[in-house]
């Protein structure tokens, strides 16, 4: 019984060991060590985060236009969330001081790098206050589509004025 246990233990022990019967990937397909992986392709090049990009777009997954025109498009409405990553802006309800019967609440979502029209969308909820309740959710496609007209503009007028300076 004992020459049983014996054996299993080194069975046991062998198969944790970290012999290996060749050393890896040839020279030539090693990477330089990166922040948090030993190969660059897989983590974090010092060289790359310290590295200056000429354009502006660059270093979000989104476009930086169209991130900062949204932001300043939407400021009139408290912000819930915002990713600059995803590119998602969400606004609490708003309520206009001239009609207090409506609100309304944003989402908007960037969805590309390139400042383009298709790269935005805007999506604005309404509510309508009747008899000290507010009504179900509506949606308003063609103020959503005239917001994202003027986050497009402004966003084209951030690009030109950052180019002359």
């Amino acid at each position: 019984m004992r020459f049983l246990y014996t054996l299993l233990i080194i069975c046991f022990l062998s198969s944790c060991s970290t012999f290996s019967y060749f050393d890896g990937p040839p020279e030539e397909e090693k990477g330089a060590p990166g922040l948090f992986s030993k190969d660059s392709k897989k983590g974090i090049n010092l060289q790359e985060l310290f590295e200056e990009k000429k354009d502006a777009g660059t270093n979000f997954y989104v476009n930086a236009y169209l991130w900062r025109a949204s932001l300043e498009v939407s400021s009139f409405a408290p912000l819930i969330s915002t990713d600059a990553f995803g590119g998602t802006i969400l606004t609490d309800w708003y309520v206009d001081q001239k009609n207090k019967k409506k609100r309304m609440k944003l989402s908007i979502f960037i969805k590309t790098q390139e400042l383009r029209s298709e790269g935005i969308t805007v999506k604005v909820y309404i509510q309508n206050l009747t008899n000290d309740k507010w009504s179900d959710i509506s949606q308003d496609k063609k103020l959503g589509s005239k917001i994202e007209e003027i986050i497009l503009t402004k966003a084209r007028e951030l690009r030109i004025t950052s180019r002359k300076e």
